[in-house]
């Protein structure tokens, strides 16, 4: 079990790093700051957008903090 301890530690900390670069940059880290994502294997074939979930669709950190 020590094994998976250190990864979830990890994939931690990696998290909260893309959330503090994300919150110095002001844009919401589920998004990158677009305010929508796209969905997966549709990506290729059409254009299938959906407001990002995290911001409501603004694109703002401020937003993405208020909702988690």
């Amino acid at each position: 079990m020590g094994f998976i301890n250190a990864i979830d530690q990890w994939l931690e900390k990696k998290n909260e790093k893309r959330i503090a670069l994300s919150k110095s940059q002001g844009i919401c880290p589920e998004c990158q700051g677009k305010g929508f994502n796209m969905v997966g294997t549709e990506v290729y074939i059409t254009n299938s957008y959906y407001d990002c979930p995290g911001c409501n669709g603004s694109g703002s950190f401020a937003d993405w903090l208020e909702t988690n």
